[in-house]
Order: C-alpha cells, then sequence, then structure tokens
C-alpha cells in the first residue's frame, strides 16, 4: 500500500511539473495566453490614439525624413510595407539600405499630393504613420481613421531638427514598444547640441561667422532655408544667417541676391544633385559664375552629406550633422572630433552596421541619382 502511495504522488508531481511548463510557454498556449493588449498614445495632434498590441504592417504615407527614425528606433524594417516614392528613393539610395532591402515596398498609394485611400487599405495596415502639417495627408487619415485604421500622426513643424527627432523617436517607441532604444537616441541628441551650443556661446557676436544653407540648387533654380530647419542649424552652431530677411520656410533666391548676402560659408543640401566641386568651378549650370563668393574663393562652399537620409531635414543622423556643420564652420573649436569616427561609431551603435572607407565617400559626396 505504501508503495503504491509513492507511485500516485510520483504521477501528481509529474502532472504538476507539466502543467507548470506548458503555462511558461514550454508547450502549446491558448489563446488567452498570445493576446497582446492595444496600447494608447497621445500622437502630435494631442489625441489619444489606440494602436494595436501587436504590429506587423506599417505604412509611413507622408514625404518626410520619417523612415530613418523608424528603422532606428527599434521599428522593425521587415513590418514596412509603404512608403512614398521621395522617401523610398532616398532610402534606397542612401545607407539605410544596408538596415533594410525596402526595394519592394508599395509606393502606389501616393500619386502626387494625393493619396488614393483604396491603395493604402490594400496593404492592410495596422498603423499609418503621417504628417499633421500636410493638409492632404492629415484629411487622408481621417479618412483611414473612419476605416478603422489606425493613424498616427507626426510633426515636421518643430523648429529644432534634434527636438524633431527625439519627439519622432519618443511616440515611435511607445506605438512599437521599443522605447528603451528612443531614449538612448534622445539622450545623445540631447548631449551633442549642449556640447555644441557651449563650444559657439564662447564667441563673441561681432567675431561670429556668417553662414547661408541652400535647400536646393538645379536647373529650376536655387532655394535657400528661410523659417524652416536652416535657423535652427544657423543658431546652434554660432552663425550669423544672413538669410534671417526670409519670411517663407524654403525661399527661391537669385544668385545675385547670394552675392549680395556673401556668407562665409555656404552650406549645400543634398537635395541637390550637384557637387560642390561643380559649383565652385561654375560647372553645375551654364551662366551661373559663383567664383566670386568669398566662400567659394576660400573653398568653404559644403555639400551636405546623405547618410541615412538628407542631413538638412531633421532625420535619425542629425547629431552628425549637427558636428558636421560646427566643425566646418569653426574648425578651430572642434579640432578634438574626427567626423570619421564619430560617424563610424556612431552607425555601428545605433544601426549595427559597420561602414568602410569607402562607404564614407560616399556619404561624404552622395550619388547625383540620390538627389530628390
Amino acid at each position: 500500500m505504501k508503495q503504491m502511495k509513492k507511485w500516485i504522488s510520483l504521477i501528481l508531481l509529474i502532472t504538476m511539473a507539466l502543467t507548470m511548463f506548458t503555462g511558461c510557454g514550454g508547450g502549446q498556449t491558448s489563446d488567452a495566453d498570445t493576446v497582446v493588449e492595444s496600447r494608447t498614445v497621445v500622437d502630435a495632434t494631442g489625441r489619444e490614439i489606440t494602436v494595436p498590441g501587436e504590429i506587423n504592417r506599417v505604412v509611413i504615407m507622408s514625404s518626410m525624413p520619417l523612415c530613418s527614425v523608424y528603422c532606428m528606433a527599434g521599428g522593425d524594417p521587415d513590418k514596412l510595407v509603404g512608403l512614398t516614392p521621395e522617401s523610398k528613393n532616398a532610402a534606397v539610395n542612401s545607407f539605410l539600405s544596408q538596415v533594410a532591402d525596402l526595394t519592394d515596398v508599395s509606393t502606389a498609394f501616393a500619386e502626387g499630393e494625393s493619396v488614393n485611400i483604396e491603395e493604402v487599405m490594400n496593404l492592410n495596415p495596422d498603423v499609418v504613420f503621417y504628417n499633421t502639417w500636410h493638409t492632404g495627408d492629415a484629411a487622408a487619415a481621417a479618412q483611414l481613421e473612419e476605416l478603422g485604421v489606425a493613424c498616427v500622426g507626426f510633426t515636421t513643424d518643430i523648429p529644432s531638427a534634434i527636438e524633431s527627432v527625439n519627439t519622432w523617436a519618443t511616440l515611435i517607441g511607445q506605438v512599437m514598444g521599443t522605447e528603451m532604444q528612443a531614449d538612448k537616441i534622445v539622450e545623445y541628441g540631447l548631449e551633442v547640441e549642449q556640447m555644441v551650443m557651449d563650444r559657439v556661446g564662447q564667441i563673441p557676436e561681432e567675431e561670429r561667422r556668417s553662414a547661408l544653407i541652400l535647400t536646393n540648387y538645379n536647373a529650376s533654380g536655387i532655394t535657400a532655408a528661410g523659417t524652416t530647419f536652416g535657423r535652427y542649424w544657423l543658431a546652434t552652431i554660432g552663425a550669423e544667417n544672413v538669410a534671417m530677411e526670409l519670411e517663407q520656410k524654403v525661399a527661391p533666391v537669385s544668385l545675385e541676391q547670394i552675392y549680395a548676402w556673401d556668407p562665409d560659408v555656404i552650406f549645400l543640401n543634398s537635395f541637390s544633385a550637384f557637387t560642390a566641386e561643380e559649383v565652385m568651378s561654375n560647372n553645375a549650370i551654364a551662366g551661373h559664375d559663383w567664383s566670386g563668393l568669398t566662400s567659394v574663393q576660400n573653398g568653404e562652399f559644403y555639400k551636405m552629406p546623405l547618410g541615412m537620409y538628407y542631413w538638412f531635414p531633421p532625420c535619425s543622423d542629425s547629431p552628425l550633422a549637427l558636428q558636421w556643420m560646427a566643425k566646418h564652420l569653426y574648425p578651430e573649436l572642434f579640432t578634438d572630433i574626427d567626423m570619421d569616427t564619430e560617424i563610424k561609431d556612431y552607425f555601428q551603435e545605433f544601426y549595427g552596421v559597420t561602414l568602410s572607407d569607402e562607404d564614407l565617400n560616399t556619404l561624404y559626396n552622395p550619388p547625383a541619382e540620390s538627389a530628390m
């Protein structure tokens, strides 16, 4: 009898152990065990948006530098199923292509300035990201919400590039459940911004160098940064902004106007297909003579790099862009910063990408086909 009780006890113990093992994921689980709770986030509109707990299909509906920040902040690139043609072009022609293969991501929903709602729905998105500042995209998001799609708004109307990136990264982290990675991005960006401001803050106002940012230069004309991010970049690196009079976000300017300003340094955004050398040697557009400008004569006309995205708008590389611009304007204040090393370390830390010297050369000298 005692022997029988021992066997019964042993069987009960084994049964309990198997039950505990199954409950901890060692075997099949019930539907209740696999349910992931939905999350509620507050987007750029100030509204509470409920997003699925498990997100597998993401559409970035607006042409904004969000794709690189999404990938950096822990969003799985394989979950991207829709991008605008402009965002996709930047992605496949930038180093983002080393993080994700986005060549097959659909752009079918984008019809010029309009959004084809049916094509978005055909992508079966779990969540759609859009630019609240773009009225057409905001209207499309409202229609999609009526159809039951979670639409999360991001804004490009924050003057600070670093604050923009940090805001986007934080919201993406909340939506995708990757807050820890987003926090690292925010912390690094703020450290870099403070370091740059502390150093250039030592320069007296009367000794500050003048600078201009050209947002694009092509056969259609020249545009300069007005009230958009150009003011942030130049103020943060301690430059006298010669284009402060411009009241548009991006404004057309003539070469004659640039001569009148004659800044010490000119930065050309990588939206342009021209290299700095082509502009300085007057080999960009026939009849345009840049040779008399102070910045050209001193070899201080610089083409902005293309890393994970163009470096003029806010993007996941914005802390690098801030250091690169500051070092070009005041090299004597940043002799301890080796941009090659800084960029390589940053790409390794935040993207898991190892850059070669050849990669760096491509980053500093974007190919013409990458121009917007």
